[in-house]
C-alpha cells in the first residue's frame, strides 16, 4: 500500500497519527474480530479524529487499505504489504512509522476488547506479542537517531524489525482467528468396513 497516498489523505486529521498507524489499528481490530466490516473501522476512524465531513478521496484511500490489509492477512501470508515509508526516507522516521504501526494494533485490539482484564484468556503466543509491540511503539527514535552512523549495521536491523512485526500480525491473527478446523471423522477406517459405529 502507498505511504505516501495514505499520508496525503491523512495528515489534516492530526488524531489520526499516520498511515502506519491507521493501518496498525486496522489489523488490531481485524485480529481481535476477523469479520469486522469496512465500514465500522472507517466509523472508529472518524470518530476517534472528529471529523465532520469527509472527502470521496479519503474514503477510497481507506477502502484500498482495508481491502489490501484484510486480503494480505487472510490470504497466504506473504501478501501481507505494512504502510511503512519507502526505504529512500531518513532511518528514524521509517523506524518511528514501525512504532506507531505497533501502537496502532495494541490500539485496536484495545477497542474491540481483546487487552481486557481477562488477561488469562489471551493465548502466551499472544500476550509475548502484546508485550514486543509494545516494547517497539515506545522505540526511543532521538536514541537511534544519534547511533544512525553506523550505517549499514541500523538498516538490516530495521529490516528485520519489521519482518518480525509481519510475522507477528499473523501469528496473532492466526492464534486470535484459528482458521476452521476439519471436522473430525466418526468413524475409523476399520469401523468402516465393519459398519459398526461406536
Amino acid at each position: 500500500m502507498d505511504f505516501d497516498r495514505v499520508k496525503e489523505v491523512v495528515t489534516p486529521h492530526s488524531e489520526l497519527e499516520s498511515p502506519a498507524f491507521i493501518q496498525g489499528m486496522l489489523i488490531g481490530l481485524l485480529c481481535g474480530d476477523n469479520d469486522i466490516q469496512e465500514a465500522v473501522w472507517i466509523k472508529k476512524l472518524i470518530e476517534e479524529a472528529n471529523i465532520k465531513s469527509v472527502k470521496e478521496s479519503f474514503l477510497q484511500v481507506l477502502h484500498d487499505l482495508y481491502q489490501e490489509t484484510n486480503k494480505g492477512m487472510n490470504g497466504s501470508g506473504f501478501e501481507l504489504e505494512l504502510c511503512l515509508p519507502d526505504d529512500n526516507e531518513a532511518l528514524v522516521y521509517r523506524a518511528m512509522m514501525v512504532g506507531q504501526l505497533c501502537e496502532g494494533i495494541l490500539y485496536g485490539l484495545g477497542l474491540i476488547g481483546c487487552l481486557n482484564d481477562a488477561e488469562n484468556e489471551i493465548a502466551p503466543d499472544v500476550r509475548e506479542l502484546v508485550n514486543d509491540f509494545s516494547d517497539i511503539a515506545s522505540i526511543d527514535v532521538e536514541d537511534l537517531g544519534k547511533s544512525v552512523a553506523d550505517g549499514d549495521t541500523e538498516e538490516s536491523d530495521l529490516m528485520q524489525l519489521v519482518e518480525f512485526v509481519k510475522i507477528g500480525i499473523l501469528t496473532m491473527n492466526e492464534s486470535l482467528n484459528p482458521a476452521d478446523a476439519q471436522p473430525i471423522p466418526m468413524l475409523s477406517a476399520e469401523d468402516e468396513e465393519n459398519g459398526t459405529i461406536h
